[in-house]
């Protein structure tokens, strides 16, 4: 019987559903040795140094949708190089015909090349860089063992020469980080070596480490492009009152998507944005996504298609051709019906559905920390 480390569904709340199509994700290891400083899971203390593998553990499913590889922990840390967990996984897709999106910052996902190639041939994986900025000044202070982002630039365009698909991730997309014209200039770059998409999220900030992050953007202050912006989006004393990551206001976040977003697109790629659905650029088809859960992006667009006013019933009917899970099926139901669904969106309540609108609502300023929550429950 083929296993997988872990499978866990991915998409159990609005932040998820905002801008992630994938079914389910696994995690090889636990712990995480790039030791990113921003980074949503990370543990207490030396987080670094207690990085241990999954082991082997649940049975793989040839239905499991697209499974995300590095939700919270990278897949390629150094001792994969020994472990091969992650290279497994790539067999038991190339077995059972799964869809693997492979989200990583390190270069030892270059050793995989021939696994990646034959399960690119057949549609069924994507590698997701993972890039913060261009300026190695700052990165090698708040992603400290983590591979050049020049390093992670030529991984990408070498793969994307073996003909796999690639993509970038801007996460966290930090205010202040680089000038205007440096994320324009980023963007495009990302772009012009993926030829795809780039995905983006604002910064989540979370309370057990926000004081060793805050040291690490103050050791940098000076290669960034205006601390000053960093310190008036993020402020020392942050409002951690809720569970989930905190992130901050549109007002603060559209000075940074805004340059990042035009650099994509003047690139010719797609650009993603994981926090407000409106400024997404265009649908992700093909490929792994033959076999994607819709987002919220994804189903304004199709409600917008439509002509005039869409009730449940016929979205419903629509939505059930993405086979989710019924219990996927109760949350979106529930925040249709509580008119969250479609914040940052151009559409609004009609009567009992939903239509086209001039009006937009900005969601809620919060990024929620994926629920563990098993394949099936």
């Amino acid at each position: 019987m083929y296993q997988l480390p872990s499978a866990f569904e991915f998409q159990t709340s609005i932040e998820t559903l905002r801008a992630h199509h994938w079914r389910s994700y696994t995690d090889a290891y636990k712990g995480c040795e790039f030791e990113c400083q921003y980074c949503l899971y990370k543990g207490p203390g030396e987080y670094g140094l207690h990085v241990q593998p999954v082991k082997l553990s649940v049975p793989a499913r040839a239905d499991m949708g697209i499974v995300d590889i590095g939700t919270t922990t990278d897949p390629y840390q150094p001792m994969e190089a020994d472990q091969k967990i992650t290279r497994g996984i790539l067999q038991t897709a190339i077995e059972l015909k799964i869809p693997l999106f492979v989200l990583t910052r390190g270069d030892l996902v270059l050793r995989d090349v021939d696994l990646l190639r034959e399960l690119a041939q057949e549609g069924l994986v994507e590698v997701c860089l993972s890039v913060i900025t261009l300026n190695d000044n700052i990165t090698r202070r708040i992603e400290p063992n983590a591979p050049a982002p020049v390093e992670r630039l030529r991984v990408a365009e070498q793969l994307a020469n073996q003909d796999i698909p690639v993509a970038f991730h801007v996460a966290p997309l930090i205010p202040g980080l680089d000038t205007p014209d440096d994320l324009h200039t980023f963007g495009k770059r990302l772009a012009e070596a993926c030829g795809s998409h780039v995905f983006s999220a604002m910064l989540g900030a979370r309370k057990p480490y926000w004081k060793p992050f805050y040291e690490g953007m103050d050791a940098v202050a000076d290669h960034c492009g205006s601390f000053e912006t960093f310190e008036r989006a993020y402020p020392r004393d942050f409002d951690f009152s809720r569970d989930a990551a905190g992130t901050c206001g549109i007002e603060d976040a559209l000075p940074a998507l805004t340059p990042l977003r035009e650099g994509v697109t003047d690139g010719g790629a797609i650009y993603v944005s994981e926090n407000y659905p409106y400024l997404t650029t265009g649908e992700l088809t093909g490929g792994i996504y033959r076999w994607k859960l819709p987002t919220v992006y994804d189903m304004a667009t199709w409600i917008q298609a439509q002509d005039g006013t869409v009730e449940w019933p016929d979205f419903l009917q629509w939505y059930r051709d993405f086979r989710p899970s019924e219990a996927l099926v109760e949350l979106v139901n529930g925040l249709w019906t509580s008119g969250e669904l479609f914040l940052g969106t151009y559409l609004a309540q009609q009567g009992e559905g939903y239509g086209a609108t001039d009006e937009l609502l900005m969601p809620a300023h919060h990024t929620l920390v994926a629920k563990r929550l098993p394949v099936g429950r």
